[in-house]
């Protein structure tokens, strides 16, 4: 594996996209799973401060 399937799994995998091109085996399947987590919570934040801003902006 080259460092650029590195890059696009952990892409993937932050992004909580999944694709499935590549997948973690043996340990590194709990390490994918933080990341994925990770993920979902930097989205979630973002779409809470967006949601927050934008109702601040209403009144």
């Amino acid at each position: 594996m080259s460092a650029m399937d590195y890059d696009y799994f952990a892409l993937i995998t932050v992004t909580t996209v999944g694709l499935g091109g590549i997948y973690p085996t043996d340990h590194l399947r709990e390490i994918a799973g933080i990341a994925s987590l990770t993920g979902f919570i930097l989205i979630r934040c973002t779409a809470q401060y967006v949601y927050k801003t934008m109702s601040q902006q209403e009144d």
